[in-house]
Formats: C-alpha cells, sequence, structure tokens
C-alpha cells in the first residue's frame, strides 16, 4: 500500500519523495501492489495508518474473495486445486511431440467460468484493474489516486464493503490521475491487426503529441482487454494448471474469433463494460477531472461483413473523452516476415511471429484469419478520422546485418504537429523513419 508525503532535503531543491508503506501479508501486496488509496488521514500517525490501510486493503480481498476464517488465500488455492482436476488431460506420451491445445468444457468450463466471473465483478479486481491501466511516457506518471469514503461505515475500514464492484463502486473515487497536470481529455485509437506491437508505439505517440502540442495530456487509461487477462489471478491460474498437466494450452479460455460450438471462458467485453461505466460515473461526479483514454482495436468484430459498424464502438470512447478530434494511430506488420516487401533494414518480424511465439504464455491462441479484415477495416477508419492520422509499420525487433531495423512512422494528417524542425529528432529518438503520405493508397 503506498501513500505520498512532502520531503524537503537540505538542499535547496524541494520534491516530492513516494514512501512504501506496506501492510498486511505479502499476498495482499501482490494483488494490489499498485493500488493508492486515500482516506480521511487527518490526526493520524505513520503507524496509525500503516494499520487503517492493511486492515482496508485485508477487507477488500477478503469482501472480494471468501472463504472459511477470513482466508483468501485459501480461495485461491482451493480453486486452483478444482481447476486442475477438472481440466482436459493430454493425449501426447512424447515429450517431442507438439503440446495440445484443448477444449474446456461441461463442468471444466462450469467451474472456470463462474470463477472468472466472480473474480472481474469483485471489488478487489477492478481496484486491481484501474491501478494498472494507465499509460505514460513517464512511468512516474503511471499512478492512480483513489480516494475512500463511507459515511454509514463504524469499526474498522471496509467493513461493510460488499465485495462486489457494482455495490462498492460508489464509495471510491478518483482522487487524482498521474501527476494531475493534465488539463484536457483526448482519445487515441490504436488501430492495427493483433499482435503488431501497439502499446511500445502508443507510449512514442503519446510523448511526441505532448511535446509538439499544448495541453496534450501525458497519461492515458488504456481499455485493452489483454490487460484484463492478465490481471486475473483466475485467468493466470489456468494458465498454469495446464502447463503442469503438459498442454499447450486451452483452446476456449479467449476464442480468437466467433465460434457456433464453443463458449469462451473469459470475456474481457464484461470488463470493458464496467470499466467505461465507473469513468462516466467518474466524470459526471467530478467536471474537473480529465480522463483520456487509449484503446487498442483489432475492429475484428465491426465494419464491412460484420454484423455492426466501428462507428457506434468509436462513439462511446468520443462521448467519454468528448473529444471529436480524436487521434487515429493504426499499428500494423505483414502477416509473415517473409511476406513484407519492404526494404531489408525496414522489414518486420510478422505477426504470425509475434503471436506464436506468445500465445501459451498470453494463454489465447492466436490465428490470422481476421489479419485482413483488421488491416482493411483499420485504413477505412483511419481514413475517415478528423484530423490526426498516424500509420506505423512496426519493425518489431528484427534484424538486417545485426542492427535493428527501423520503423517507419507515417503521417497522414489534416494539419500536422511535426515540421522540418523535429522530424530527424523524432527519426533519431524512435529508429524510425517519418514519412508524410497523402492517403492510404502509398502504404504497402
Amino acid at each position: 500500500m503506498n501513500y505520498t508525503r512532502n520531503s524537503k532535503y537540505k538542499n535547496k531543491n524541494t520534491r516530492k519523495v513516494r514512501k512504501l508503506i506496506k501492510g498486511g501479508d505479502n499476498h495482499t501486496i501482490d494483488y494490489l501492489s499498485k493500488l493508492c488509496l486515500q482516506v480521511d488521514n487527518s490526526g493520524k500517525t505513520k503507524e496509525e495508518l500503516k494499520k487503517l490501510y492493511s486492515t482496508l486493503i485485508k477487507n477488500i480481498m477478503i469482501k472480494s474473495f471468501p472463504y472459511e476464517n477470513e482466508n483468501f488465500i485459501g480461495y485461491f488455492d482451493n480453486l486452483r486445486n478444482d481447476i486442475k482436476d477438472k481440466l482436459p488431460e493430454s493425449t501426447t506420451t512424447k515429450e517431442y511431440e507438439k503440446k495440445q491445445w484443448l477444449t474446456c468444457s461441461n463442468v471444466c468450463y462450469n467451474i472456470t467460468s463462474k470463477a472468472i466471473l466472480n473474480e472481474i465483478k469483485s471489488t478487489a479486481y477492478m481496484l486491481r484493474v484501474l491501478s494498472n491501466s494507465l499509460i505514460s511516457y513517464n512511468k512516474c506518471n503511471q499512478k492512480l489516486y483513489i480516494s475512500y469514503e463511507n459515511t454509514n461505515e463504524k469499526g474498522e475500514p471496509g467493513n461493510l464493503l460488499t465485495g462486489s464492484w457494482e455495490y462498492d463502486s460508489k464509495h471510491f473515487t478518483i482522487a487524482k490521475i498521474g501527476k494531475g497536470d493534465d488539463t484536457n481529455s483526448r482519445l487515441i485509437m490504436g488501430l492495427g491487426p493483433s499482435a503488431s506491437g501497439k502499446t511500445y508505439w502508443a507510449r512514442n505517440v503519446i510523448e511526441l503529441l505532448n511535446q509538439n502540442i499544448s495541453d496534450f495530456p501525458s497519461t492515458f487509461f488504456t481499455i485493452d482487454g489483454g490487460d484484463y487477462r492478465s490481471l486475473s489471478y483466475v485467468y493466470q491460474i489456468i494458465i498454469e494448471s495446464a502447463k503442469n498437466k503438459g498442454l499447450g494450452g486451452i483452446d476456449n479460455l479467449v476464442l480468437p474469433g466467433i465460434s457456433m460450438t464453443k463458449k469462451t471462458i473469459f470475456d474481457s467485453n464484461v470488463v470493458k463494460k464496467d470499466i467505461i461505466t465507473y469513468l462516466n460515473n467518474s466524470k459526471t461526479k467530478n467536471s474537473k477531472l480529465y480522463i483520456s483514454l487509449y484503446v487498442p482495436e483489432t475492429v475484428g468484430d465491426c465494419g464491412k461483413y460484420r454484423p455492426k459498424s466501428c462507428d457506434s464502438k468509436i462513439k462511446g470512447y468520443v462521448e467519454l473523452t468528448q473529444d471529436k478530434n480524436w487521434v487515429a494511430l493504426m499499428i500494423y506488420q505483414h502477416k509473415s516476415g517473409d511476406q513484407c516487401p519492404y526494404d531489408l533494414k525496414y522489414q518486420c518480424v510478422g505477426t504470425n511471429y509475434s503471436g506464436k511465439s506468445r500465445e501459451s504464455e498470453e494463454g489465447k491462441k492466436y490465428s490470422d484469419s481476421a489479419y485482413q479484415h483488421s488491416m482493411n477495416q483499420g485504413l477505412i477508419e483511419i481514413s475517415k478520422a478528423p484530423n490526426m492520422k498516424f500509420i506505423i509499420h512496426n519493425s518489431g525487433g528484427k534484424k538486417y546485418k545485426n542492427q535493428l531495423n527501423k520503423s517507419i512512422m507515417m503521417d497522414m494528417s489534416v494539419t500536422t504537429p511535426f515540421d522540418n524542425n523535429n522530424i530527424q529528432n523524432i527519426q533519431d529518438k524512435y529508429h524510425c523513419v517519418y514519412q508524410k503520405i497523402q492517403n492510404t493508397n502509398q502504404i504497402k
């Protein structure tokens, strides 16, 4: 548990020093290590604060994950045993045989899907997600401050929490985002195929725009299903248990596309909906709260030949940020490095290589079936964007003659924030080539 105090050094400089005050046991700290809660601390000593925070965190955990004798650790241990017991068994017998991806169905599905839903609807999980969902080019800005208050509460803090975010969220209010010095809300849509490396270049673009556009924010909330999965303890238990049973993974832990025969166990859309609702409510409560969003989106479920338009999906984010001049960012690689048409020193690794290499760790079977749709629809959406449009061919760390290949940053903005004075700096700092283009036909 963290809180901030001001410290003055004996020299001329005065700065904030963050002291880490840890309460509770290591398992509590592990789950909510980045959560920075603020409570009424008037008249309290350092030791009293430490005890208060420790008790509050403990109550958040044991209410969210109830188990006998208020042992939330036992809750997860019990789940691990149940899940491992019900997961399908590998039929391969040779070490050199390719590890299987099998389906978790019937009793296995019931246990895992219920456990996942219980966690992602819990107060502890939502606070964990909120605290780990900030992105900035400056890691010092990736801190979210949340105040806790329950006027009906008597006795130890958190004793009236239910453990369900639906009922507890009203007691948790966003107090400050990052350094709290952003004075504007912006939206960046990060379009492009899966496994293209969106997060790395998102940070670079945020830094570039922050340094070249007045009042452009430095800190953004990410609305990212991949992050939501990685932050789920139960999701990680399923991956770990599958590995321990000699499996490559569970193929319906996250379905790569629409299936008529299988049901997905983890649906990140449930978390996205709850996060957006909370952020909207936070804006309503505090009109001076500036919430900016970075949304990585493959647009695989919308657009041409899909049941819905992508306009409605983007519209929801525009309404939250009130940014009708939103930034379009498309980051892509080709399916395979062998298919990349650029010169050797600009070629990419390819999404198939990136996706396949990480699928077991991420617990999601990689499929390139939606690749072309993501490319085509991404280019359509970026063409419709209001002003700033950046298309980046990400080399993905590929090398030529033992040198890292350069990415290609293509600026298709109506009015660009960059000029001849800073283009060279962009190319040097981000190991890329900058090009100004007129339309998407110039993209290979």
